[in-house]
């Protein structure tokens, strides 16, 4: 009998090894084992159930345990693969979930079963099925050979139970593997899709991040997480994405969708379509954002950036971009058409209700061309075609139609499905790509043509013909039927003009036709800028005009020149350098900057051209100078008196002029090779480092080689360098210098003995004005005295006569004692004596004072004009106290009998000031004014009035030792005006 206890145990035991099992497979031999020992039969197996052919349900057998001795039937071909329609009753029980407890027996579950279990050698048996998910997954049998034992109900029931429950883990372990799975499957979704997918919390910072991140970015994902939403956008994005941001938190929109520019992490950016979308908990409130990230940057590069819209619903027709459509059989009735033909600006329910307006919108010239790709459809079943449409605002678009046909089991056509895929841009491009290729043939050809004038003119200097082919070519790519290019010079008056390399004959008459004939190889010359190509020529910029009739800076052409009714000038340059002009007229079109981007490349190499023409002539009148300058220079060379020389860094003659011969007896054979001193016996001449001065003087005297005479010559020497200012030649003119140099020698000896009279003269004056002094001091005393003694007597007409003579005495005294200091002064200066003491002195008071202290009982009044403002000056008060007193003495004296009074004016200006002396009085002769400065000399008008002719000498000479300048403006018998100009520091 059976031990319920041991059963129990068993499936205890059972229990945990399935829950500790990772993978049922591993758990299951470990459980049969235990269940076997525990209720002691022979054979305990598990068989599963699985869909074989014709989705009918077969078993086999998967794990089984044996007591010992007994034989295993896990390999018994039999037992695997075997169709559940052999034992109807045994499976029909089992699917129902009930256990079969039984004694084997023929009557209960059919024949074959018996049969089969009878070849086993099995007497009783227990079967438990296993259900997963409320399905027959397979069961569980226990068989017994030896005894017709069975099991009690609540043994059968304790079993059925873990059976169940092997069930539910089997569902549990499938679910998991499906779950995980599924997950991996996502997670290989998110990471390998091409677009970022992003989740962004309720503050929108980054919380997830897939992979493809970091292929857009080169950022990490981690760097990102935790920041804002925003920070990976351009700065001037940010302030937007806060504002949608903020709309779709507060349920103003529903989604977000935005372009921007991504940053990169080497700080470059990129553009993306960004959408986001909220997640709601069961309350509805926002938890979180979800999203994507499109790199459209390829896109935004190639203008074809590819507009989505995207609705929120759920039908997923209306989510592509193309419309779908199904059409009945013979394509009168429109069964269903996508929202997205409104994209094509279609409307949606007039397409679905008006009868073949799918063939109406279709553009007429295409409808011929789509009805026979229709016929192709009812024949073939499939229609692929591209043909135009016009959309209800009447704009033309050009489609891509796919359909195919669906039949029923008679062939006939009962649908048809398909597709318009608006393909506008792409065919536009590829409409513009067929013409660019068009028009870079045509442009190969142009600079192919420019080649060609390139290759004539540096092989053969001759541009004509092929720059005439050139204007050719370039009329056809534009088409315009006539024009011009030409290069822009500049006149004596430094005006713009064109000078034609090539241009159409259009001529209207023979007068034009000789015109163009005469003047075509050597270029026409357009100087009149009051013209279309004039206004080009003067503004160097593009000029459109494509109705010259009604353009107001076209002033009209000559009598019978074609008419221009288009106009295009196209400025030609080399960097900034405007180097000349096409001109191009009456295209059928017209005119754009268009033409102008097709012609680029040529006006590039056109502008070359220009350049090397340039380059080319100023080489020839280069070498023409050059050849010029060679024969001026051998002529020179061979008809100076001069010697020319050019030497080698080691002073040896490399060449010597003729002249040699002339001057000094040798001829340039004898020279040439030879250093100065080797050729003429010189000592080495002491030089400089020639290298590195502009030029070398000297004169060394040389003998005669035939006369033997002495001859002195003055030599120049000059260093000759490359571009790069490396030295490679010397360059020497030598002149004959014999009578100069004695004629210096006589000037040099004449100059010494002029010194030593100076000095003479110096120590005579110093000499004569002691002694003139001594004895004129004791004669100024002996008055004193003589004037004293005259007091005492009591006789006075002979006091009054003595006094008067007296007078004279003293005046005269003081006047020589006057000569003698102006003599030292002179003196002193001549010898750099008389040293400048500046000090600061208010200028307006150092006048005033001059005045008053000097000339205070003066007969005629010292008018002072000073300004309001005064300024404080650095001077020497000694020296220019002199100078004024001598100007004011000299008006003084010289304006006795005027009307008007002598006045000192002040002027101060910004660096200097200037002192004026004016009086009215004789004035000083023409004749004579340009002496006035000199030593001892007086004015013919004066000689009546005392004086010595040193005063405006000696003030002349301060006034320059003050860094200042005096100048006098006269008229005579009108008076005189002194002007001195000092400046503020010297």
């Amino acid at each position: 009998m059976v031990n319920s206890e041991a059963i129990l145990k068993a499936i205890g035991k059972s229990y945990f090894i399935l829950q500790s099992k990772d993978k049922i497979k591993e758990a299951i031999p470990s459980i049969l084992s235990l269940l076997g020992n525990a209720t002691q039969v022979d054979r305990v197996y598990i068989f599963q159930n699985y869909k074989g052919e014709n989705d009918e349900l077969h078993f086999s057998q998967k794990f089984e345990w044996v007591a010992e001795g007994v034989v295993p039937q896990i390999d018994f071909e039999e037992l695997q693969n075997v169709p559940w329609s052999v034992f109807p009753i045994v499976a029909e029980k089992l699917s129902k979930n009930q256990v079969i407890n039984e004694v084997l027996n023929e009557e209960t579950n059919g024949k074959d079963f018996y049969d089969t279990m009878s070849e086993q050698g099995i007497l009783s048996f227990l079967f438990i099925p296993i259900m997963v998910e409320n399905k027959f997954w397979g069961f569980i049998g226990f068989d017994n050979c030896s005894t017709k034992n069975i099991y009690s109900d609540e043994q059968a029931a304790a079993l059925h139970a873990f059976t169940s429950t092997l069930g539910y883990t089997i569902l549990s372990k499938k679910q998991k593997k499906r779950l995980l799975k599924a997950k991996e499957s996502y997670s290989f979704l998110i990471n390998n899709v091409s677009e970022v997918i992003f989740k962004l919390d309720k503050e929108s910072k980054w919380i997830f991040i897939n992979k493809q991140w970091k292929n857009i970015t080169s950022r990490t994902v981690s760097s990102t997480l935790g920041n804002a939403f925003k920070s990976a956008f351009a700065e001037e994005y940010r302030e937007t994405i806060c504002g949608l941001m903020n709309q779709l938190t507060i349920g103003t929109i529903e989604k977000l969708t935005f372009e921007s520019e991504l940053l990169m992490s080497e700080g470059g950016s990129k553009w993306v379509k960004v959408q986001v979308s909220p997640q709601f908990d069961f309350s509805n409130e926002i938890v979180a954002f979800t999203g994507s990230i499109i790199d459209i940057n390829r896109e935004k590069e190639v203008l074809a950036k590819l507009e989505e819209s995207v609705e929120q619903t759920n039908a997923v027709i209306n989510s592509v971009k193309d419309t779908l459509y199904t059409f009945s059989g013979d394509l009168k009735k429109v069964l269903f058409v996508s929202k997205n033909i409104e994209v094509l600006c279609i409307d949606r329910e007039k397409y679905i209700q008006t009868e073949n307006y799918w063939y109406e919108i279709i553009h007429h010239e295409d409808r011929d061309f789509v009805k026979n790709e229709v016929d192709k459809l009812f024949k073939c079943g499939v229609f692929d075609a591209v043909y135009r449409i016009v959309n209800d605002q009447g704009k033309v678009l050009w489609i891509q139609d796919k359909a195919w046909a669906v039949r029923d089991n008679k062939s006939k056509i009962i649908k048809i499905h398909g597709r318009y895929t608006d393909i506008t841009e792409l065919k536009t491009k590829e409409l513009k790509l067929k013409s660019s290729e068009d028009s870079l043939r045509k442009l190969n050809d142009l600079l192919q043509a420019v080649n060609d004038t390139q290759l004539s003119f540096y092989l053969e200097k001759d541009f004509q013909t092929p720059l005439y082919t050139l204007l050719t070519k370039i009329l056809e790519i534009t088409g315009s039927k006539f024009g011009f290019i030409g290069e822009i010079l500049f006149d004596e008056n430094n005006y713009p003009y064109l000078k034609t390399h090539s241009i159409t004959n259009i001529a209207w008459s023979d007068e034009s036709e000789k015109f163009f004939r005469d003047n075509y190889q050597s270029g026409l010359e357009f100087r009149n800028l009051n013209t279309l190509f004039g206004r080009s020529i003067c503004s160097g910029e593009l000029l459109i005009s494509n109705d010259v009739e009604n353009d107001l800076r076209a002033t009209g052409t000559p009598e019978g020149h074609p008419t221009i009714k288009k106009f295009m000038g196209v400025p030609v340059y080399k960097g900034d350098e405007f180097l000349g002009l096409m001109g191009f007229a009456n295209k059928d079109s017209d005119y754009t900057e268009s033409d102008v981007e097709i012609l680029q490349p040529l006006i590039s190499g056109y502008a070359n051209l220009i350049k090397s023409i340039r380059i080319h002539k100023q080489k020839q009148e280069a070498e023409r100078l050059r050849i010029e300058s060679d024969e001026m220079y051998r002529l020179l060379s061979e008809n100076t008196g001069d010697i020319i020389a050019l030497h080698a860094l080691d002073l040896k003659f490399e060449y010597i002029s003729p002249s040699i011969h002339k001057v000094l007896g040798y001829t340039p054979e004898e020279c040439v090779g030879k250093a100065p001193e080797e050729v003429f016996g010189l000592s080495s001449i002491n030089t400089p480092n020639l290298k590195i001065v502009n030029n070398f003087s000297t004169v060394i005297n040389h003998q005669h080689k035939i006369t033997g005479k002495v001859v002195a010559l003055e030599t120049i020497i000059t260093p000759l360098t490359d571009d790069n200012g490396m030295v490679y030649s010397y360059m020497a003119t030598s002149r004959d210098v014999t009578e100069r140099e004695a004629v210096l020698t006589e000037l040099k000896e004449s100059l010494s003995r002029e010194q030593e009279l100076n000095q003479l003269k110096s120590r005579f004056i110093s000499m004569t004005s002691h002694e003139f002094r001594t004895p004129l001091a004791t004669i100024m005393s002996s008055t004193e005295i003589l004037e004293i003694l005259l007091s005492d007597l009591k006789e006075d007409h002979l006091e009054s006569k003595t006094k008067v003579h007296l007078e004279r005495i003293n005046n005269q005294i003081q006047r020589l004692t006057r000569v003698i200091a102006d003599l030292l002064v002179l003196e002193k200066n001549a010898q750099d004596k008389i040293v400048i003491s500046k000090e600061q002195v208010s200028i307006n008071h150092f006048l005033r004072n001059t005045v008053d202290h000097y000339f205070p009982d003066s007969i005629k009044k010292i008018k002072l004009n000073l300004p309001n403002e005064d300024r404080i000056i650095n001077l020497d008060p000694s020296i220019l106290s002199h100078v004024i007193n001598n100007l004011i003495d000299n008006a003084i004296k010289y304006s006795f009998n005027a009307s008007r009074n002598p006045e000192i004016s002040l002027n101060l200006s910004e660096k200097t000031y200037q002192i004026i002396v004016k009086d009215y009085g004789l004035g000083i002769p023409i004749d004579d004014q340009k002496y006035i400065f000199g030593s001892f000399f007086r004015a013919k008008n004066v000689n009546t009035i005392k004086g010595t002719g040193l005063g405006l000498n000696i003030v002349k000479e301060f006034i320059e030792k003050l860094g200042g300048d005096i100048h006098f403006e006269s008229v005579e018998n009108e008076g005189a005006k002194f002007i001195i100009t000092l400046p503020y520091e010297h």
